[in-house]
Parts: structure tokens; C-alpha cells; sequence
């Protein structure tokens, strides 16, 4: 039995019973939550139901259900940056964790919509659109429950602040302290 449990864990795509093991819920609830669209999943040729590991993961944690993979520690974390030697500093001191840097606000956004990352780095100082793909991700149902650490200018600008109260930042860093302050945020927030 505890064979099963752990290769359940190590699964990326579930099926609807693996789903409604680790949901403690029955199959039919399991594909009423995927029919009311509460829970993400994709039909396979066959027409069954098969559901993301990312999906199921966000589930538990949106409706407080008991999180199976707390040994999971890997956190997926979103770089919106046109700065390579930027986001090799951050991706260098974020080791153990999913990092993908994305230099095109379009790209981000659909990535950001399809894997739902935990937590987005927007460096306004070298991407100026960011701000309507802020604005974008914190209305949507399925993406405001990211974390978003705002890369500026100037910190203590009445914009900045302005900015921080509108969307609610976990963090609003001046970009001439450079990637180290960046990466104290993202490990308090890790």
C-alpha cells in the first residue's frame, strides 16, 4: 500500500480515481468539479478525463483540501526580465526551484495562464508593458493567487507606492540594488 501512495505522488498526470484518492471525494465528484470547471483537466482520444499534477496541486490549495505533496518543496517562479545577466543572477541563487525567464509580455501571458506559476518577478525597469500583464493576472479568476515581486526604478516613488497598494505586491524592489535583493525576497517567500 505504501508503494502506491508514493508512486501516486510521483505521478505528473492523475487519472480521475488517482484524483479522487488523494482528494478523499469519489469519482463522480471529481468529474462534476472538472465539469463545473473547478478542476482543470483534459480529455484523453479515449475521452477520459486525465488531470495536471500543477492542476490538482492549485485544487487542494485554493479549496484548503489536505496537500499530499508537501515533500515537494520546488516552487515555479516566472522572470519577466530583458536582462540575461539579470535573470542568470536570479536563476543561479534559485537552485532546487522551476525558474523560466520570459522577455515578451505575450509569451509570459499565456505561459502564466497555462502553468499558473507560484510566483512572478516583473522588472518594469527593463520590460515597461508589465504593468497591463499585472493588471491582467491579478483579475483573473484562475492566475491572482500569484505571488508578484515588482522590479522598479525607483522605490520610493509615489507611482511605486501607488503600485503596491493597487495590487496588493509581496514585494516592490529599486532595481539599483540589483538581483540580491531580489533573491532575499523570493527566500522569504519561499
Amino acid at each position: 500500500m505504501a508503494e502506491r501512495k508514493k508512486a501516486v505522488k510521483l505521478k505528473e498526470v492523475f487519472t480521475t480515481y488517482d484524483a479522487a484518492r488523494i482528494c478523499n471525494a469519489n469519482i463522480a465528484s471529481i468529474k462534476n468539479w472538472i465539469q463545473k470547471g473547478l478542476l482543470r483537466a483534459f480529455r484523453t482520444p479515449g475521452g477520459h478525463y486525465r488531470i495536471k499534477r500543477r492542476d490538482l496541486e492549485l485544487f487542494l490549495k485554493k479549496y484548503n483540501m489536505p496537500y499530499p505533496f508537501q515533500d515537494k518543496a520546488e516552487k515555479q517562479i516566472y522572470v519577466l526580465t530583458r536582462d540575461d545577466a539579470f535573470y542568470s543572477e536570479v536563476e543561479k541563487g534559485l537552485a532546487g526551484h522551476s525558474v523560466r525567464c520570459f522577455g515578451d509580455v505575450l509569451e509570459s501571458a499565456l505561459n502564466i495562464g497555462l502553468e499558473r506559476p507560484d510566483i512572478l518577478v516583473l522588472d518594469l525597469s527593463s520590460v515597461g508593458e508589465g504593468l497591463g500583464l499585472l493588471e491582467l493576472v491579478s483579475g483573473c479568476p484562475d492566475t491572482r493567487n500569484i505571488q508578484f515581486v515588482l522590479v522598479v526604478a525607483g522605490k520610493s516613488t509615489p507611482a511605486s507606492v501607488e503600485l503596491r497598494k493597487k495590487w496588493n505586491l509581496e514585494d516592490l524592489i529599486d532595481r539599483t540594488l540589483g538581483s540580491a535583493a531580489v533573491l532575499k525576497s523570493l527566500q522569504r517567500l519561499l
